[in-house]
């Protein structure tokens, strides 16, 4: 197992806010994407990316002048035909200055916590969930984030895969009212999580394409579920 990251570096043509930002980033990778000749993004399936925000803002919110992207993927034909294309890319916001590329290949995790908000979509009314939403029923999301990470793992590797227990052996929400980004003029609701997945092989793996896929919804559109890791040796990894 492994998977691929960019880290791209931009000039910011303006300031933007850090709930906003996501929003544009998503569009340079997905106009990037189809300018590098990845067909597959016009497809409706799964995109299995993620990518970080632009860095820390300012006191106010914003991004100003700069800031670094990171953006993680299983697949390399998506890392090659993005690679290809952010050399030279350009819009209204973003011009890239530099682009260094790694392979993440599958080590043991300790600990994970998202950077960016962890979106979930509740099936029973198509909204994010909330404390609020759920009735402060945590089952909801524990199993909604093991269940798309399935999905995911099997969508990947073209493998079944039959956990015996939920992967995470502990989880903790840092945040005390939801995170907010917006996408095409609405909210979305996430939660800041810290987890320590079980050792199992299974769990592993399943942290694992957390990493690599993002944890939860909206990855691939807001970049739902970017996360910072923790090895064995206690290294934090972004």
């Amino acid at each position: 197992m492994r998977f691929y990251e960019l880290e791209i570096d931009v000039n910011l043509k303006a300031p933007i806010h850090f709930q906003k930002s996501p929003e544009a980033i998503s569009k340079m990778i997905a106009t990037a994407l189809i300018n590098g000749g990845y067909e597959e993004h016009y497809k409706n399936k799964p995109k299995n990316y993620v990518f970080s925000n632009l860095g820390k803002a300012n006191k106010h919110g914003y991004f100003e002048k700069e800031g670094v992207v990171y953006f993680r993927t299983f697949k390399e034909e998506v890392i090659k035909k993005l690679a290809s294309s952010m050399f030279d890319y350009e819009d209204n916001i973003f011009k890239t200055k530099s682009i260094k590329f790694q392979e993440v290949k599958y080590k043991k995790i300790e600990s994970i916590m998202s950077i960016n908000p962890v979106f979930i979509v509740m099936k029973k009314n198509d909204k994010f969930w909330t404390y609020q939403e759920s009735n402060g029923d945590l089952t909801i999301l524990v199993n909604a984030l093991q269940d798309n990470l399935i999905r995911k793992y099997e969508d990947i590797f073209k493998e079944k895969i039959y956990p015996k227990n939920n992967f995470m052996e502990y989880f903790e929400i840092k945040n005390h009212k939801p995170q907010t980004f917006f996408y095409k003029g609405s909210k979305f609701f996430g939660n800041k999580i810290y987890l320590k997945p079980r050792d199992d092989e299974i769990s592993q793996k399943l942290a694992f394409v957390a990493i690599g896929s993002g944890l939860g919804h909206k990855n691939s559109s807001v970049g739902g579920g970017f996360v910072k890791w923790q090895d064995r040796r206690g290294k934090w990894n972004i």
